[in-house]
């Protein structure tokens, strides 16, 4: 580092050699302090940030103060503190000792929990397994992430971190099928997880199928240990005896998130996973262009980014998309990333004619946008340009290349304009002027798929998704959607009518009904003209109590599952944990357990979900998400006393 340059010839005689020097060394100290504090401030900026009230929280050391808690009726009473009770138990001992269990999401088998915890050091947990090879190395990483969630819970606290009741904690995984190390949707997602003492040692057994229910297993895990703020003055508690069987009700449950709209930074992403992962949750719809932008730098057609991103620094990088998708792997979650077309297709591809190849896109950025697209801005692929299906098929290669995955594969296909084909796409054989628009929609559906096949070294993935539209209505679904490879992530509103008129046809669908599960709803408008939001905010009691095919005559087997969606016109890395956490947890229940909502007492759910999913919470803003509260905390210290 140079110290910055001085008139040093001027003021020597005045000052003094000696002087000089002094000065300068002075100046370097200020300048090498200022560095260092801009580094540590950058650094720190895209952080997860924790409230104040969550700071104080967990800066200050526990207390062993005037209330304890007592489980009467299997419920946790608050009581103040006499001579005659000893230390106190706090509400967290309390909870995971008595009655309902604080497992998210609920088990779907048989379990068996004690009622008694063990204290352990973080040092004491090893992993015993006989596993070689990749499955082994997938092991290995969500292992250590599990510990990591579990020294989370130890984070700026202070504790007896040695003392222990035990001489090891062992983790014994047995995964019968080692050779599965990809999920798809047939994958054997089950596990069971046993604990007890065998001499001074705790042993976990977890015994699963593939890596996936293992890797469950060991969230389920890390839900039954604690941290007790109150025996020693702060220590780390498992379960003494536990026996849990459980598995999916669903293969698919995903979360999609739009970072196009506005950009989301990789690790606000990873954030994402996090959150999944503690739920149980595996498929996560990458969203990553739209009409407003193009962030994914395609290394075969990178003029996209450069047309299309925001700005050089909010872009994805074939080595970003890497890293998400080994991330999400660990935590058995799947990466399905999307390019929607042939709508929300805009900026990015407006770079043809510099290049020759014509328009790739019409209506982009096109005004009055009402008259062209549903939102500002405006922005179709042109189907009769053959220079685009070119493009598409590079996009395609790359996108299957960097997500390696091959067995679903998103094609988009949602709110196509016919106004802006009619106005806009020169028709240059007479032979292909459509008198029903929707026809050009199918053709360009057939050769979308030609293209992805191409891509897909000359076969169609398993699976390909489309959005619900009017294309998948009568009488386009038979003519241009086959039924035994297309899925239909069905997002209209449940009223509609579209979910089982689809399943009456045989298809199989993705549930992702707007009146439920679409976590951007009820936030205000964000423009002046036009519908610009979409109302009411959805709470998390009615996204858990949304079970769609209890009311349908048609058999539940053909829905794949559910997946939550985050549209990001009002959302940013800023805001992202809030929008999602706990009522994307709420979802994960709903989509892995599939519990039934019959009225309790009186009220649609039973206290025990209130009281679970805020200890999930809890769970999450501990491994750093910025999760929303979903009650005073008074109603969790006060149980019974707020429904």
């Amino acid at each position: 580092m140079k110290c910055p340059p001085i008139m040093f010839k001027q003021i020597v005689r005045p000052l003094g050699l000696k002087k000089v020097l002094y000065f300068l060394l002075l100046m370097c100290g200020v300048l090498i302090f200022y560095l260092m504090r801009h580094q540590f401030t950058s650094s720190r900026k895209h952080q997860p940030r924790l409230s104040a009230k969550h700071q104080e929280t967990i800066t200050k050391s526990p207390q062993d103060g005037v209330w304890t808690w007592k489980c009467q009726a299997d419920k946790c009473q608050r009581h103040a503190k006499t001579p005659e009770d000893g230390q106190s138990v706090s509400l967290t001992t309390c909870n995971m000792l008595c009655g309902n269990m604080q497992l998210w999401p609920s088990p779907t088998g048989p379990v068996t929990l004690g009622s008694r915890g063990l204290i352990f050091s973080l040092d004491q947990i090893h992993l015993e397994t006989v596993l070689v090879g990749p499955v082994k190395d997938l092991l290995d990483k969500a292992f250590a992430s599990f510990v990591g969630n579990v020294e989370k819970l130890t984070r700026n606290k202070n504790g007896d971190f040695k003392h222990s009741d035990i001489n090891k904690f062992r983790v014994y995984v047995n995964v019968i099928n080692s050779d599965i190390t990809k999920l798809q949707i047939g994958t054997n997602e089950s596990y069971s997880l046993t604990l007890k003492t065998i001499d001074t040692d705790l042993v976990a057994s977890i015994k699963a199928s593939t890596f996936f229910g293992a890797r469950h297993a060991l969230e389920t895990l890390s839900q039954l240990i604690w941290w007790d703020e109150f025996a020693h003055g702060g220590v780390l508690k498992v379960l003494k005896i536990a026996s849990i069987s459980d598995s999916p009700a669903f293969p698919y449950r995903g979360i999609m998130v739009d970072t196009a709209r506005n950009f989301i930074p990789i690790e606000s992403i990873k954030r994402v996973l996090t959150g999944m992962a503690a739920n149980k949750l595996n498929v996560f719809h990458w969203h990553i262009t739209d009409s407003q932008s193009f962030p994914f730098a395609s290394p075969r057609v990178p003029k996209m980014s450069k047309f299309g991103a925001y700005s050089s620094d909010m872009v994805y990088h074939p080595e970003d998309i890497k890293d998400v998708v080994d991330y999400a792997r660990v935590r058995g979650i799947r990466v399905v990333i999307e390019i929607d077309t042939p709508a929300h297709a805009g900026n990015g591809w407006n770079w043809g004619p510099t290049e020759s190849l014509g328009d790739l896109a019409v209506c982009v950025n096109q005004q009055p946008w009402s008259a062209y697209c549903g939102e500002p801005p405006c922005g179709q692929l042109n189907p009769t340009n053959p220079n685009m299906y070119n493009v598409l098929e590079k996009l395609y290669k790359d996108i299957l290349d960097l997500s390696e995955e091959t067995e679903i594969f998103h094609l988009g296909g949602d709110e196509v304009n016919l106004e802006c084909w009619g106005r806009e796409v020169k028709w240059n054989n007479p032979k292909t002027n459509y008198t029903d628009l929707h026809d050009l929609w199918g053709v360009f559906t057939l050769k979308a798929l030609e293209r992805l096949k191409n891509a897909n070294g000359g076969r169609l993935p398993k699976y390909v998704v489309m959005w619900s539209s009017n294309l998948s209505k009568k009488p386009y679904t038979s003519k241009y959607l086959n039924k035994h490879n297309i899925i239909i992530q069905a997002w209209g509103p449940f009223q509609w009518g579209q979910t089982t008129d689809l399943l009456q046809e045989g298809y199989r669908l993705i549930i992702s009904h707007v009146d439920a599960w679409y976590l951007d709803c009820g936030f205000g408008r964000w423009r002046e003209t036009g519908e610009a939001a979409c109302d009411p905010y959805r709470t998390w009691q009615s996204i858990y109590s949304h079970r769609p095919w209890e009311s349908i005559s048609v058999s539940k087997e053909k829905i794949l599952g559910g997946e939550a969606c985050l549209w990001s016109e009002q959302v940013d890395s800023d805001s992202l944990d809030g929008r999602l956490w706990p009522r994307a947890a709420a979802f994960a229940e709903r989509v892995w357990t599939d519990p039934v909502t019959n009225q309790i007492n009186g009220f649609a759910l039973d206290e025990n979900v209130y009281t679970r999913l805020s200890t999930q919470r809890d769970r999450l803003v501990e491994r750093g998400l910025i999760a929303e509260a979903i009650w005073p905390q008074w109603c969790t210290q006060n149980p019974g006393m707020c429904l």
